[in-house]
Parts: C-alpha cells; structure tokens; sequence
C-alpha cells in the first residue's frame, strides 16, 4: 500500500520512556505494508464518533480555517482522514456550492458521514480509501482540487512510518497553486505531557497510548496507539521534501485553530498546523 519512498519493513532503534522518564516496553510500531491500525477504531465507533472530545471544536476549526484559505462556490475540497466528514459538512452547509470530497480509511466512519450529510440535506462526496495511496484512490480527481486538508492528524492515523507518502499524496492530489493544510502532533508538547500509561520514542518522535475507545450500546475496547509527533520545523519540511511550499506554520489545539498569529507556536500547543501551496 506505500511508495517507494517508505522505509522498508525492519527492526528499528527505539528508546521508549514512561511518565517518569523511564525505560519501558511498548508493542512493535506497525510497518508500511501493516493494515492501518485506526481501521478496527473507526469501525467500532461508526456513528459514535462524533462524541469524541476533539469533534466539539468544527466551527471554531471551520471559521479559522476559512480566515486563512480562500473558499467559495466552486471551490474543490478534499479532506484526507476525514473520520464522519464533520468540517466538510459543516463547511457545505456554511457555504453552499463548494465541491466536497472525503477520504477515510474506516468504511464505518464513511457511512456514518454519509448519513450524516442525508440528514443534514448537505451534498458531499465521501470514499472508502488508505491515505498512503492516496493517488490511486483518487484516481483522476487527483490534481484536481483547490484546497487539500487533513486536520486533527486524521491521514496520519495509518502508521507513522509512512507519513511522508501521506503528505506526498496530499500535495499531488492538489492541482497547481492549490493549498495544503495540515496539522500534526507536537513533538514539544508530546514529550512534556506523557500520561501515564503512555510512552514516547525519544529517537523518532513517537508517542504511544493504550487507549479506551467507545462505541455503540456502551461497547468498549482497548487499541495502541502509536502517533508520529514534529516539531514545527520538521512538520514544514515534510511538507516541503513533498514539493509543497510552506506559507506559514501555528499551533494549535481542536476547537483553538484561531488562538495563535501566523508564525506562532507555544510549547503546549498540542498540534501544529502548517499551510503550503503547490507550485504553480
């Protein structure tokens, strides 16, 4: 499922650490041909999704957003990790006549959308897909779009070693001139608030949770986690060893995308959000 620019499926030099800063032992981060490990997440939350903590801040997210991106009728959107496609929907509904495409790699978290928008009476285009070949599942709408976004790191949810062919993906699914928005987790903040139970690889940056995850008829299940963290200047060369060229970077926080001025990053600021254009 990932490009020749992943890294090859191999034992990798880890150094995990606790809450206290100590050796520990964590479960193996999945390879670039692994599944994606948020499939059996979003097919046990389905609907439920929308009760996640982060998915209360989509006007904030929206408004902000739109502060920063030029969007109006006609406009091509396409979401990358899209979950139950709530910022497309409410951007439809704010702004009719966009065009809005979503991508998801849980069949549930895409029909949960797609109900959603029936309900709403709000029109978006939503599909089944792996960001890591995001290309392929795009077919020929790939360069087609104005506007490309992955927000609360939803196309970095596959594994954490294949975030480069995400972000590459992301900018040739926009066409010439086109923006790519994206936010990523905070190396900083990562590694200053590690819970416990969790731990972090201080030699690539990830951070790994066991986490409770809720779904439908009080179901819950247990799943790792394992999110690749940034700091701002790596988040903005990712996206520039993709060809993007970064306009600004801020940090942010869901439901917080407007607290921060361009350029603007605090130590606690949870995400970091870096907007780019591809050349024209």
């Amino acid at each position: 499922m990932s490009s020749a620019s992943s890294p090859p499926d191999r034992p990798r030099r880890v150094s995990w650490r606790d809450h206290l800063d100590q050796p520990v032992e964590v479960p193996a981060v999945p390879g670039p041909q692994a599944p994606a490990f948020y499939v059996p997440i979003g097919e046990l939350q389905g609907a439920e999704y929308r009760r996640n903590a982060f998915a209360a801040g989509t006007t904030e997210e929206l408004a902000a957003l739109r502060e920063i991106i030029a969007i109006g009728p006609g406009t091509r959107v396409l979401d990358v990790g899209c979950g139950d496609a709530r910022h497309l929907r409410a951007l439809v509904a704010e702004q009719p006549g966009v065009h809005a495409v979503g991508i998801d790699v849980s069949d549930a978290l895409v029909a949960a959308g797609r109900q959603a928008a029936a309900t709403s009476n709000v029109e978006v285009e939503l599909h089944t897909g792996d960001a890591r070949s995001l290309t392929a599942v795009l077919g020929d709408l790939a360069g087609t779009f104005d506007v490309v976004w992955s927000l609360c790191q939803g196309a970095l949810g596959t594994s954490p070693l294949t975030d480069p062919d995400v972000v590459a993906g992301m900018a040739a699914a926009a066409r010439p001139g086109g923006t790519v928005v994206m936010t990523f987790f905070h190396a900083l903040f990562a590694a200053r608030h590690v819970a416990p139970g969790d731990a972090f690889d201080t030699l690539d940056l990830v951070h790994h949770q066991l986490a409770e995850v809720r779904g439908p008829d009080h179901a819950r299940e247990e799943f790792d986690l394992w999110t690749a963290s940034y700091t701002a200047r790596e988040a903005a060369a990712l996206a520039e060893a993709a060809g993007l060229v970064v306009s600004t970077v801020r940090g942010v926080e869901p439901g917080a995308y407007g607290r921060r001025r361009d350029g603007e990053v605090a130590l606690d600021d949870p995400e970091v959000l870096v907007v780019a254009q591809r050349p024209a």
